[in-house]
């Protein structure tokens, strides 16, 4: 039987946040994003192993809150690039004569807290069913195309567009096979390309699965934060009326 796992990519420094640390070991309510992040996968049962792509400095730190705090499915970390794909690639790469062919892998962002299991789930079964899924969610805004970044002269309409997002599911033959040819020919290397544009400019389709508004929340600047502390204030809210509501049930 195939193995899901969950590739979390935390090899970045988050320099446009400001912290003095990686935004991803910032804390908020008192524990650090990525163990929020993972505690998310470490609760699924849609995940059987949890790989953590690290920035080099951080090795270390991550074993030792994936011991504090439970994350018992991390079983592997291996060092980021310089850019987001490389840091995909370094993720792939380093699970060679570990994975079977078969095997799926989910990647995921460190700062992403709002991965439920229904889009685990639905990403699972796009996979399956057509090779690969990236999550997307219909645009609720026209899209502007511009050159300079004042002035524009086209409108493509939200109607016929897709924000893309992670997870990105597919299994791990196919990010390899296609990892490897792309880094041999230098296609989708650059800083800017990540996996949904290496897949496309490697002659793939890509399959479409759910998305959420809330999955959509990432940390890049304090204002995220700020919302996504809020967020999980309102979630522990929900669940004290929650277990309240089941006390006075039972009494």
């Amino acid at each position: 039987m195939s193995l899901n796992i969950a590739v979390i990519l935390a090899g970045g420094t988050g320099n446009r946040l400001g912290a003095e640390i990686p935004k991803q070991y910032v804390e908020v309510l008192g524990k650090p994003l990525l163990v929020w992040t993972l505690e998310l996968y470490e609760r699924s049962p849609l995940i059987d192993a949890i790989e953590v792509v690290s920035v080099a400095d951080y090795i270390e730190k991550t074993w030792e809150y994936a011991a504090q705090y439970g994350i018992s499915k991390l079983k592997w970390i291996t060092p980021g690039g310089s850019s987001c794909q490389e840091s995909i690639k370094n993720g792939i790469f380093h699970l060679e004569g570990i994975c079977a062919e078969d095997d799926i892998l989910i990647f995921g962002m460190s700062t992403s807290l709002f991965v439920t299991d229904e889009i685990l789930a639905d990403s699972l079964r796009v996979c399956r069913t057509y090779g690969n899924a990236f999550a997307g969610m219909q645009c609720i805004y026209n899209l502007a195309t511009t050159e300079d970044g004042l002035c524009c002269r086209s409108i493509q309409r939200k109607e016929v567009h897709k924000t893309l997002n992670l997870p990105w599911t597919a299994p791990f033959g196919t990010f390899h096979r296609l990892y490897q040819a792309a880094y041999e020919q230098g296609i989708e290397t650059d800083s800017a390309a990540y996996a949904p544009t290496l897949f496309l400019a490697m002659g793939e389709t890509i399959h479409l699965s759910m998305d959420t508004a809330k999955n959509k929340l990432h940390v890049t600047t304090k204002e995220d934060l700020e919302i996504i502390e809020g967020c999980l204030l309102l979630e522990q809210q929900k669940k004290k009326e929650k277990d309240e509501d089941e006390i006075y049930c039972r009494h």
